[in-house]
C-alpha cells in the first residue's frame, strides 16, 4: 500500500486539496481558525505541504466544509475495486496510526470502509461526525471510549481479535492500542462522513 500523505509531495497535494475547499466556499483562513482553535500560521503550513496535522484535526477543519477525509486521499477513477498495491492511506502526525481507505469515490456510496494499523500504545481521536459506524478487529487489542455529547455520559470497551463495536459516529469516539503488536481493524461508517 502506498499514497500516504506524510509523504511530502502527497503532503502538500492534501493540503492544497483542503485549500482549495476553502477557497471554493470563501472561508478565510481567520475564519477556519476561529472555528477549530488551530493557530493560522499552522493552517498555512499545512495548506502549503509544511506541516503535518492529526486525523482529528484534520477531520474538525474538514467538518467545516462538509467533507471527509476521504475526499482529500481519494481522487481516482471510479471503480468498483480497490487493488491493495493502489489503497489510498493517511498516516497521523506521529506515524503511529495508519488509515488505508478501501472504498473509491466514497462520497458517491451509502458507506465508506477503511483499514486501520496502529502501532502500539497509538491513539486516535476524538472523532465525531455524522452517521453510525462498526470497528471489527483482526488482531490486537483496543480500547474505546465513548463519550456521548448530549449527557456527557462516557462508556469504555476493550475489544480484542474478533470482537465488533457498533455505536453512533455522533458519538466522541478514540481508540487506543493497549496490544504490545501492531492492532489491526476494519471500520466502516455510514454515510460516509469520516
Amino acid at each position: 500500500m502506498n499514497s500516504v500523505i506524510d509523504d511530502k509531495k502527497d503532503l502538500q497535494n492534501v493540503g492544497q486539496r483542503l485549500k482549495k475547499l476553502r477557497t471554493a466556499q470563501g472561508v478565510t483562513l481567520q475564519e477556519v481558525s476561529d472555528k477549530t482553535g488551530l493557530s493560522v500560521s499552522f493552517l498555512s503550513l499545512f495548506e502549503n505541504g509544511k506541516s503535518g496535522i492529526s486525523l482529528a484535526n484534520l477531520q474538525k477543519i474538514l467538518k467545516l466544509f462538509d467533507s471527509s477525509i476521504h475526499d482529500l486521499i481519494d481522487t481516482t477513477e471510479d471503480e468498483r475495486v480497490v487493488k491493495y498495491e493502489d489503497a489510498k492511506a493517511i498516516i497521523s502526525d506521529n506515524d503511529d496510526v495508519k488509515i488505508y481507505s478501501l472504498v473509491k469515490k466514497a462520497r458517491n456510496k451509502k458507506i465508506w470502509a477503511g483499514l486501520f494499523i496502529m502501532e502500539p500504545g497509538a491513539s486516535i481521536g476524538d472523532f465525531q461526525h455524522d452517521g453510525e459506524e462498526f470497528s471489527h478487529v483482526i488482531q490486537g487489542k483496543i480500547e474505546v471510549i465513548l463519550t456521548d455529547p448530549a449527557s456527557g455520559r462516557v462508556e469504555k470497551y476493550i475489544i480484542t481479535e474478533g470482537d465488533t463495536i457498533y455505536h453512533p459516529s455522533t458519538f466522541l469516539h478514540k481508540y487506543t492500542n493497549l496490544s504490545k503488536q501492531k492492532t489491526i481493524f476494519l471500520a466502516a461508517v455510514t454515510p460516509p462522513t469520516f
